[in-house]
């Protein structure tokens, strides 16, 4: 179980152990591996390792990271983002923060008037938004040069087509503020029911504790005086609290001895 920002970084953190796989070392092979053990593959391709898998990467983490229902598996920029529209998860609009775990499409084909234009061609490139500073995020990338790499990239800057957002949210547990379990342990909220069911509880659990050694010879006198007896099964009950009807049977018992 976890929070939003921890599913979001544990797709960051996976990113950033690939980080220096490459076509020159052969690691990248295992993310290919991984995207290709997808059942069933999408649109039935399958990657080969001489393919462009900036896509797949980003495909890949989802899986490893246990969230491929919401990183949504391709390994084409294009039918990604496709794929994220039919969910209603696809963003370009230029006011938009990214978060981290966010996935950021490129496009090359952005012009120097990119600020007062919307680019609309096909992505050539995908990686996930690892950090969010002030002004420049950073970009963990699959096919970066060849290989698993980051890139700094001005937020709302040139060659940004838009964001795949994955439904972090839908997966995350929520953490209780420390006022909200306190209302969940309010017992002005309780019953009368529900008081004379955590007594009766209170009871069997205290009832079946063993009487500590320190209090042995007392026992055996109060015992012998018939101030304490036991129930049907024979249990004293040394562990449970005595109530006030208890207290005042165990007062009369010592001063009428039978």
């Amino acid at each position: 179980m976890a929070t939003e920002q921890e599913l979001r970084q544990s797709v960051v953190s996976i990113m950033q152990g690939w980080i220096g796989w490459s076509e020159a070392n052969g690691k990248h092979k295992k993310i290919i591996d991984l995207y290709n053990t997808q059942k069933p593959l999408p649109r039935g391709y399958k990657v080969k390792y001489t393919d462009e898998w900036c896509a797949a990467t980003v495909t890949a983490a989802g899986m490893q990271a246990g969230l491929s229902d919401i990183i949504l598996g391709e390994c084409s920029c294009s039918r990604m983002i496709a794929l994220y529209k039919a969910k209603g998860r696809w963003m370009e609009d230029d006011a938009y923060r990214p978060d981290i775990g966010d996935i950021l499409m490129y496009c090359w084909k952005d012009g120097d008037n990119y600020a007062t234009t919307d680019q609309t061609a096909n992505p050539n490139h995908v990686g996930f938004v690892g950090a969010v500073n002030s002004n420049t995020m950073t970009i963990y990338e699959g096919n970066k040069g060849e290989a698993v790499a980051t890139r700094t990239v001005p937020i709302n800057g040139r060659y940004i087509r838009g964001y795949c957002l994955p439904d972090y949210a839908s997966k995350a547990t929520t953490i209780k503020t420390e006022a909200e379990e306190d209302d969940d342990m309010d017992i002005s909220k309780l019953t009368d029911a529900d008081i004379e069911a955590l007594a009766a509880r209170l009871d069997t659990v205290l009832s079946k504790k063993e009487p500590s050694d320190w209090s042995k010879e007392a026992r055996i006198w109060a015992e012998g005086q018939n101030i304490i007896s036991g129930d049907q099964a024979g249990n004293k009950k040394y562990k449970k609290p005595a109530t006030r009807e208890e207290l005042v049977q165990i007062l009369y018992n010592i001063e009428n001895p039978s």
